[in-house]
């Protein structure tokens, strides 16, 4: 995810507060979206979310795609 201290570096390794702030507004929106999904999905098929949906980024995990 952003967190890391090389996701705030540009291509020259220089710091990129505004590109790393930028990617992590991006990260949070794809969150967001996929929480709406979820939750969509759940309603579709007679349920309800009623606890706080954790997400963790597999980067570097395997991926089912």
């Amino acid at each position: 995810m952003c967190e890391k201290i090389n996701d705030r570096l540009n291509g020259s390794g220089c710091t990129d507060i505004t590109a790393y702030e930028a990617m992590k507004a991006v990260r949070r929106e794809e969150r967001r979206n996929l929480i709406a999904e979820l939750k969509a999905l759940a309603n579709k098929h007679g349920y309800r979310i009623v606890s706080t949906i954790r997400l963790k980024d597999m980067e570097g995990e395997y991926r089912n795609e």
